[in-house]
């Protein structure tokens, strides 16, 4: 951050670090609300009597606001200042988090939600400008790797929501964040050095950019979130859709001709940032993707509770934070392009090693597999993030790191939607198929038949209703298979995802360097 003044001033070397932790405490806060909500939709339903379709604004709504608000870091920390909006994003952050806790409807509820992710949205991509411009080059992807723990809250959010909810009630998710919020503010407002506003500060509001971009996300996320639900040829999400291509289009139009944009877009002309942006999306597939899917096969086809699933998932979480500080050194090493494509190989094998899995996979075959997720995950994030913020000029580093952000929380968004609709698609399908092979006149069908009607008339039912019964055990249980081949169809896709990226990730450098101004001129070229 640039001083406010300029004078003699004793050098303090572990302010830098001091700037890592603060930004880490916020960080942290923001990203858990991504998925800490999950598993307490329940029991607010309960407690306000809302639908299912209603009760889904709570998660929509918030990320709704978060990702339009994104791309207006940049500008506002123009305008006023790293350290003034770091703490404005705090406080509004907290208070929207006290606001949820003392919602007495749904709707305001869902106000609340909105107030927080507009608080929530700055703090990510305002926190990594901080630390990359605090930290120099080589000491950046270090720093990055103790920020990443920060970074993937989602991961926790399962385990720790459920935690709370169980113990304390759905309120806690929320109340919890107050202590954390004032703390993060006053150490903010004490340690944090005043910076002032950028040159750029009276550069004109691109407003057309920003009413456009917004409208793209707006439309996108919407119709993604609520396609499975509400069906991918309904008016609204068709409407969804046209806005969406209508809003991206005019973005384009308006970004090519204004002299100040609200996205830098011409930083996508860099080859490895573009490379980096890939693989960003890639990673967010992976891991929003995975705490998607699996709390949900562990729910409904194991019939663990939300505390037993997340314990269970806890062991990989924790397995990326402790690989965070391990990927620099590994990088050092052989480099970022070796180490992310190793932690992409291994998020596809995790990927691929759940293809399989049935009611009957062990406990702790489903633990491996999060562990190699945690390994790769783990991996990944340093490497990229570090080679994202250096391939670009240092004065568009706070560009960089909201657009980093936001290809993050629209890949997060688009991983959940994609793996969603094939794992409903795929099961429906499946469903038919297992459907049509169950021939009563077939030896195995007779058989499995005979026994459960059997087994009811001896338990004192008729025939008639040992029949019934019979036949809607067998139905269970094609159900039942149909809904495993699902998930196994899933997992298949998002492995050919996570490969898709493995050859965008070769487009890194080989060596950690940084990026001089004229070498990304010669990259460009």
């Amino acid at each position: 951050m640039i001083p406010a003044e300029k004078g003699v001033h004793k050098i303090d070397h572990f302010y830098p670090w001091k700037v890592l932790g603060i930004v880490m405490i916020g960080t942290l806060m923001a990203s858990l609300d991504q998925s800490i909500v999950n598993v307490s939709l329940p029991a607010i339903m309960a407690d306000f009597g809302s639908s299912l379709d209603d009760i889904e604004w709570v998660v929509t709504g918030y990320m709704l606001a978060f990702a339009a608000l994104m791309p207006l870091t940049t500008w506002f920390r123009e305008r006023v200042g790293h350290k003034v909006l770091f703490i404005a994003s705090l406080v509004i952050f907290t208070l929207g988090s006290i606001l949820c806790g003392m919602a007495w409807n749904l709707p305001t509820l869902v106000l609340a939600r909105v107030i927080q992710a507009f608080g929530g949205g700055a703090i990510t991509p305002t926190g990594m400008a901080m630390i990359s411009e605090e930290f120099p080059p080589r000491e950046r992807a270090k720093a990055l790797s103790y920020w990443g723990m920060g970074v993937v809250g989602p991961a926790f959010g399962p385990t720790l929501g459920g935690w709370l909810t169980h113990l304390f009630g759905w309120r806690s998710i929320f109340l919890i964040n107050l202590p954390i919020g004032i703390g993060g503010v006053l150490l903010a407002s004490t340690v944090l050095k005043a910076d002032r506003p950028h040159a750029d500060s009276h550069r004109p509001f691109d407003a057309w950019g920003f009413a456009f971009l917004s409208t793209f996300l707006v439309a996108f996320l919407l119709g993604l979130s609520k396609g499975e639900h509400e069906g991918w040829t309904s008016t609204l999400v068709v409407v969804c859709g046209i806005l969406s291509v209508l809003g991206f289009t005019g973005f384009l139009l308006v970004e090519s001709i204004v002299p100040h944009r609200i996205v830098d877009v011409q930083l996508f002309k860099y080859p490895i940032f573009s490379a980096c942006m890939a693989v960003t999306v890639v990673r967010s597939v992976a891991l929003f993707g995975g705490v998607f899917l699996l709390p949900l096969y562990l729910q409904q086809l194991r019939g663990l509770d939300e505390i037993d699933s997340g314990i269970l998932l806890l062991w990989g979480s924790l397995l990326i934070g402790i690989m965070m500080p391990v990927a620099p050194k590994l990088m050092d090493r052989f480099g970022p392009r070796a180490v992310t494509i190793a932690g992409l190989i291994g998020v596809a094998f995790f990927m691929f090693m759940l293809r399989n899995i049935d009611v009957t996979t062990s406990t702790e075959y489903v633990i491996l597999a999060t562990l190699v997720r945690g390994v790769g995950i783990g991996l990944m994030f340093t490497p990229v993030t570090a080679v994202a913020l250096n391939s670009v000029p240092k004065q568009s580093t706070a560009m960089a790191s909201s657009m980093l952000n936001l290809l993050q929380q629209v890949g997060g968004s688009v991983g959940i939607a994609v793996l969603a609709t094939i794992l409903s698609h795929r099961a429906k399908f499946h469903l038919t198929v297992f459907g049509a092979e169950v021939n009563p006149s077939a030896p195995a069908v007779a058989e499995t038949f005979r026994r459960i009607a059997n087994h009811a008339h001896l338990l004192g039912y008729t025939h008639q209703e040992s029949a019934r019964i019979a036949w809607s055990s067998i139905g269970k249980e094609v159900g039942i298979s149909a809904q495993v081949a699902g998930f196994g169809d899933a997992f298949l896709f998002g492995t050919l995802i996570v490969i898709l990226g493995i050859f965008a990730a070769f487009l890194l450098p080989s060596r950690v360097k940084q990026l001089s101004q004229e070498d990304q001129l010669a990259a460009m070229e």
